[in-house]
């Protein structure tokens, strides 16, 4: 069971790894500030605090929710996703 939620976890990741963000404010997007604000909220994302979560099968689970914490890292930094 880890090891298919460490797979999921792998794909997903290299996902998040591709999204595109553009400024808040409508100005042009530096690379390099953008993948350094990125990699900083990353962080903060890694580091959230683990919480509980129970499964169907009885044991439980440690989920973080690091997007949603990257997320509000990267519009704290005037970033937010492109539309695709």
């Amino acid at each position: 069971m880890r090891r298919v939620l460490l797979a999921i976890a792998v794909v997903l990741g290299g996902c998040a790894a591709h999204l595109n963000y553009t400024r808040t404010d409508g100005g042009p997007v530096d690379a390099a500030s953008q993948q350094a604000t990125l990699a900083q909220c990353k962080g903060e994302g890694a580091s959230a605090p683990a919480q509980t979560v129970p499964s169907p099968y009885g044991v439980v689970e440690h989920a973080r929710k690091e997007n949603t914490i990257i997320d509000a890292c990267m519009a704290r930094n005037g970033y937010i996703q492109a539309q695709q």
